[in-house]
Formats: structure tokens, C-alpha cells, sequence
């Protein structure tokens, strides 16, 4: 069995076919996955997905860094009603973009600030989206991510409180993480040829750290680039990973089903 911890079915990429991905997703052995509801829009629909497939589909409720023109105060009262539906696993995704707008630095800390204590007021894992500015010298995302953390002094009783989605930091990146007690997200980059950097930090970080995930429609594994991704990829992600960390891919499916399920349900 494998669990997705990431994906965005509702995406329209996915209109003339959602069922029928799902459908193929249950066959490739993926039998849990977390729908990212990341804006407002997206909040009714994750719902009525999971409905669609309960047992099957979990939702995460976030607002995201890069839209802040949907995460106003209207929509950030509203975002408490959903984190509190059967369907709900997690907050998210949030976090800090710089990539394309570092000078938006203040007002996305400022939405953390806000979204955070929501974790602890209804007891859900975070799901970070967290990505440098091009030059990292105009914005580092994790630095200030790992900051805003610590304010918050995450309980670290419990083994994760959270993920860091799509990881593409450093190995400094990656251990502060750790030592907040976060798990890295494992995704199809992991299969690009020239991405050395981060299946090292993987392998720092070790199969007890990290959670698959597809991050679909986007970022499909290295033989299927500018192709559209799905969850049925997972088995492939499991599979380049368990290679270059030298375990079975039935055991990296065994530790990462069970390091999610911990953590979301």
C-alpha cells in the first residue's frame, strides 16, 4: 500500500477524466491520498471529492502564499470551518514563496503568523509550501519558515507536526527541519537526473523522515517530464527512492504508508 501525500485532483487538468485517475490510482496500489485545497475555490470541491471517495480521499485546507489577493480577512475566518470538516487532515498548504515575488516577503509572514496557531487550535498537521527566492540573498523561505516555527515552539512530543511539500532546500534546510520535528516530501524530482543534491539530503534525512508524494498535476517523474502527473506515479517515486537509498521498495512503501498515516491519520 501507498499513501499520497500531496496531490491537486481538482486541478482542471483533471476535468474530462478525475474518476477514471482515481480509478487508476486504487489499481497502482495507492490506496490513501491527500487532496491539497489551497484556495478558496478549491475548499467546496476537495469536499465533495473526498465525499465522492471517502476512505480513499482525504482533504488539506490552506490558503497559499503565492495567491495572497484570495487570503484576505474574509477568507482567512472562513478558512476554521473547514479545517473543522470530517474530511480534513491536515492545514495546507501554507508557507513562503519568494520565486517570483520576494517583496511580498512581509505580507506572506504575516499570513503564517495568522494561519499557524490554527494548527494547534484544531490539532492538524501542517503542510508547508516553502521555495527560496531565485537568489536566496532577496529571500530564504526556510530560514524565515524555521524562525516562525521556533516562535511557535511546535510540540515535539509527537514524532511530525507537519511536512515540508516538495522539498528543494539545502542539508541545512532539511535538519532544521528535521529538528522541528517536520518530514520531508519525496516527489517525482527526486527521479531528475542531475537533482544529486536532494537525493543526498534524503538519504541524510533517512526513510524514517519522509513521506511520498506527486504534487500532480505538476512536476511528473523524470521519464514522463511535460507529461501530466498523477498519484499512480507513486509506486515510481517508491521505487527510484528505495534504489538509491539501497532498501526493498516494499519496505520504503511499508515506512512512508506508515509515517504518513501517523501523521495525517
Amino acid at each position: 500500500m501507498f499513501i499520497e501525500t500531496h496531490a491537486h485532483l481538482n486541478d482542471q487538468a483533471f476535468d474530462a477524466d478525475r474518476d477514471a485517475v482515481l480509478d487508476k490510482c486504487l489499481a497502482a496500489g495507492v490506496d490513501k491520498l491527500v487532496e491539497i485545497a489551497c484556495l478558496p475555490k478549491d475548499w467546496p470541491a476537495g469536499e465533495k471529492l473526498a465525499a465522492a471517495r471517502e476512505g480513499c480521499v482525504f482533504c488539506a485546507f490552506g490558503l497559499h502564499p503565492e495567491n495572497l489577493e484570495e487570503a484576505g480577512p474574509e477568507r482567512r475566518a472562513e478558512l476554521p470551518v473547514w479545517l473543522q470538516k470530517k474530511c480534513c487532515v491536515a492545514l495546507g498548504e501554507i508557507g513562503l514563496d519568494y520565486w517570483w515575488h520576494p517583496e511580498q516577503k512581509e505580507e506572506q509572514l504575516k499570513l503564517l503568523e495568522d494561519l499557524l496557531p490554527l494548527s494547534v487550535k484544531f490539532s492538524k498537521p501542517v503542510v508547508f509550501h516553502t521555495r527560496n527566492a531565485k537568489d536566496v540573498k532577496a529571500g530564504d523561505a526556510y530560514a524565515d519558515l524555521a524562525a516562525e516555527l521556533k516562535k511557535w515552539a511546535f510540540d515535539n512530543k509527537k514524532r511530525a507536526r507537519g511536512v515540508l511539500h516538495c522539498f528543494s532546500g539545502s542539508r541545512k534546510d532539511a535538519q532544521a527541519g528535521l529538528d522541528l520535528g517536520l518530514l520531508l516530501g519525496v516527489n517525482g524530482t527526486f527521479t531528475y537526473k542531475n537533482n544529486w543534491t536532494l537525493r543526498e539530503t534524503v538519504k541524510m534525512a533517512g526513510l524514517q523522515n519522509i513521506v511520498l508524494e506527486t504534487d500532480c498535476p505538476y512536476l511528473p517523474v523524470q521519464g514522463n517530464r511535460g507529461k501530466r502527473n498523477d498519484p499512480s506515479y507513486i509506486p515510481e517515486i517508491a521505487r527510484a527512492a528505495a534504489e538509491y537509498l539501497g532498501v526493498k521498495t516494499e519496505a520504503l512503501a511499508e515506512a512512508t504508508s506508515a509515517t504518513a498515516a501517523e501523521l495525517f491519520f
